[in-house]
C-alpha cells in the first residue's frame, strides 16, 4: 500500500512540475516577445526621426543654395518633390511680377519718349505719315518747323524748282505744288536727325524715280536764321535764292545744277561754291568773306560783286573764256584786283565767266 501510494504522489509531483515549467516557458515566452516589440518600436522612432533629421538637413541645405549631394537626395525622396515645388513656385511669383512691372514702365517710357522726340523735332504735317526715334525723325508733305537746334539744311531735288525766299517770320517752312496729282509715293520726304540737319528729298525712294512729275519747292527760312550749312542739289529743275523779303546768313552755301540755272541774290556767306552742267549762274548782291569757287561745264556765269570789293582770281579755261576787272582771260592764271581779300576760284569747259564790280 505505501509503495502504491508513493508510485502515485511521484506521479503527480512529476504532473505539478510540468505544469510549472510550461508555465514558467509561457511566460518566459510572453516576455521575449514584449521586449522584441519594444525593440522594433524604439528602431521605428529612431528611424523617424532620422528621416525628419535629414529632410531638415536637407531644407537647410536647399536654402543655402547647396542641392548636390546623392544621400540627402536619396533619404528624403518621399518628401523632397513636395519642398521643391513649393520652393520654385514662391520664387517664380516675384520674378513674374518684377518682369510684367518692367516690361510696363518701359512700355511707358518708349511712348513717352517718341511722344516727346515728335513735339520737338517732327512739324506738323499736311499729308502721309511721320515716324521718329533717337536719331532722326522723318515724315512726308508740306511743313512748318521751329528753327530750334537747326543748323543745316540739304535739299536734293529732280524737275520743276527749288525757291528759298529769307523772310521776317519765325518758323521754316516748307510746301510743294505741282500741275499734276502728287501721289504718296511721289510726296517729298524729310528727315531732321540728331545733329540738326535738316533733309528734303523729291521723294522717299530714289529721287531719280519721280514717273515724270515735275514739282516746284518753296522754302520760307527766317532771316534771322545764321546756319552752318545750305546745300542745295538739283536735276533737270532751276534754283533761285531771292532777297525779295530779307537776307540770309550762313557759313557755307553750296548750289548744283544739271539742266538747271542758279540764281542766288542777297545771301551773306563765308564760302559759297556754284556748279552747273549745261545750265547758267547768276551771283548778286551777295557779301562772301572768305571763297567762292565757281565751276561750269557747258553754259555760263556772272557774279556781281559788291562795289570795292578786292579779289585774287584764279581761274582755268578749255574752250571758254574768263573776263574779270575789263580782261579776257583764257587758259591757267591768277590776277589780283584791289586789296585781293576774297579768293575766287573759277573753272570753266565750254562757257564763260564774267566777274563785276
Amino acid at each position: 500500500m505505501t509503495n502504491k501510494t508513493n508510485s502515485i504522489i511521484k506521479i503527480i509531483a512529476g504532473a505539478v512540475a510540468a505544469v510549472l515549467l510550461l508555465g514558467i516557458l509561457v511566460v518566459l515566452i510572453q516576455i521575449n516577445a514584449s521586449l522584441k516589440a519594444q525593440d522594433d518600436t524604439s528602431v521605428a522612432t529612431r528611424a523617424t526621426d532620422d528621416d525628419v533629421d535629414i529632410v531638415v538637413a536637407y531644407d537647410d541645405e536647399s536654402a543655402n543654395g547647396d542641392t548636390d549631394e546623392p544621400a540627402v537626395t536619396t533619404a528624403a525622396d518621399a518628401v523632397t518633390p513636395e519642398v521643391t515645388t513649393t520652393t520654385v513656385a514662391t520664387t517664380a511669383e516675384p520674378e513674374t511680377t518684377t518682369e510684367a512691372t518692367t516690361s510696363a514702365a518701359a512700355t511707358t517710357t518708349t511712348a513717352q519718349t517718341t511722344t516727346a522726340a515728335t513735339t520737338t523735332t517732327a512739324p506738323t504735317t499736311s499729308n502721309a505719315t511721320s515716324s521718329s526715334n533717337s536719331n532722326y525723325s522723318s515724315a512726308t508733305g508740306d511743313f512748318t518747323m521751329d528753327t530750334s537746334g537747326i543748323t543745316d539744311i540739304e535739299i536734293d531735288w529732280y524737275s520743276g524748282s527749288v525757291t528759298v525766299i529769307p523772310y521776317s517770320g519765325t518758323t521754316i517752312q516748307v510746301s510743294e505744288t505741282s500741275s499734276s496729282t502728287i501721289s504718296s509715293s511721289n510726296v517729298l520726304y524729310y528727315t531732321v536727325n540728331k545733329y540738326g540737319e535738316l533733309k528734303i528729298n523729291f521723294n522717299s525712294s530714289n529721287r531719280f524715280s519721280n514717273a515724270g512729275i515735275s514739282k516746284d519747292l518753296t522754302v520760307y527760312i527766317p532771316s534771322s536764321m545764321c546756319l552752318d550749312e545750305l546745300s542745295i542739289e538739283a536735276t533737270s529743275a532751276d534754283i533761285v535764292i531771292s532777297d525779295a523779303q530779307g537776307t540770309l546768313t550762313v557759313r557755307d552755301l553750296s548750289v548744283e545744277t544739271t539742266s538747271g540755272n542758279s540764281t542766288i541774290k542777297g545771301i551773306t556767306a563765308t564760302e559759297m561754291s556754284a556748279d552747273a552742267t549745261s545750265g547758267s549762274i547768276s551771283i548778286s548782291s551777295c557779301t562772301i568773306s572768305s571763297e567762292l569757287d565757281i565751276e561750269i561745264t557747258s553754259g555760263s556765269a556772272t557774279v556781281a560783286l559788291p562795289s570795292g570789293t578786292g579779289y585774287t582770281l584764279e581761274y582755268e579755261t578749255t574752250s571758254g573764256t574768263v573776263t574779270a576787272s575789263g580782261s579776257s582771260l583764257k587758259g591757267e592764271g591768277r590776277i589780283t584786283v584791289g586789296t585781293g581779300n576774297l579768293k575766287i576760284d573759277v573753272e570753266t569747259t565750254s562757257g564763260n565767266i564774267t566777274i563785276t564790280n
